[in-house]
């Protein structure tokens, strides 16, 4: 939005104009995405060419009317749905989008086909903003260890959860002090859980065997436990892998904006 402020010399407190200058921005930052990229689903929503697509550009008016485009002959498409889809994209409420300078309204936002590869975007508004600031502070959470393996050929499901049994009872038997587990069948119920499995089998699975500890000698056991499943485990196991990693969180808070004093420092070469 700022270079939209200084091209036009927008005030800070036309809530509408920066409405609509967050609505450019948050409809141009993810690059390709706006041109069929994480909107394609073949069959369902075809994008052509997506090994090269052009990334959007915004044709943006003083009264912050939009018209999104991307440059001619490359790949992508931009059209009303993928625009819809961006627009919505990782937003809470559209109508109370909270940002620093503003709180961004797209509850009104009009999209239009006007073109090839044409699409007008108006009606962003904007109200007051809320005088907050958000600030992420990074700290060390816990340790994860984690081990996969394969399975694959008839029964391959049912052998893949009896290597899930049997490292369940290991890790308990051998005394791994875990604080959460998960244990996952990759391709069957990882994402969405068990009542979403289909009835029919798969021909290949992949466990996922994952535990947060407390620390990271700890977070290696879980992949040791899965890696001797090569031979203590089912039928034909291949493919094992195990990691263990520090896992470093962030924690979000809203801080008064008076609190915080920005300064910009030029450095020469």
């Amino acid at each position: 939005m700022a270079p939209l402020i200084v091209e036009f010399g927008w005030p800070m407190n036309d809530w509408t104009l920066l409405g609509r200058g967050t609505l450019v921005g948050h409809l141009l930052e993810c690059a390709g995405q706006v041109t069929g990229g994480y909107f394609a689903d073949p069959g369902v929503k075809d994008i052509p060419d997506l090994a090269r697509p052009g990334f959007p550009i915004g044709e943006v008016r003083e009264d912050g009317e939009l018209v999104v485009t991307k440059v001619a002959g490359s790949g992508g498409a931009v059209t009303a749905r993928t625009v819809k889809e961006q627009l919505l994209y990782e937003i809470h409420d559209p109508k109370a989008y909270l940002q620093p300078d503003v709180i961004a309204d797209f509850s009104e936002v009009r999209v239009e086909e006007i073109g090839p590869d044409r699409v007008r975007v108006t009606g962003g508004k904007g109200g007051p903003k809320t005088g907050l600031l958000k600030t992420s502070v990074g700290y060390v959470d816990s340790y994860v260890g984690e081990g996969q393996i394969s399975y694959a050929g008839p029964n391959a499901v049912a052998r893949a959860r009896l290597a899930l049994d049997i490292v369940r009872e290991r890790l308990a038997l051998t005394g791994v002090r875990t604080t959460e587990t998960r244990f996952d069948l990759i391709g069957v119920d990882s994402l969405h859980g068990e009542a979403r499995t289909r009835d029919a089998d798969p021909y290949e699975v992949r466990i996922r065997v994952v535990g947060r500890t407390d620390s990271l000698a700890e977070a290696r056991r879980i992949g040791e436990e899965v890696e001797t499943l090569y031979t203590n485990g089912p039928a034909a196991g291949g493919g094992a892998w195990k990691s263990a990693r520090q896992v470093v969180a962030v924690a979000s808070a809203l801080i008064p904006e008076t609190a915080v004093r920005t300064a910009v420092t030029m450095v020469e070469a």
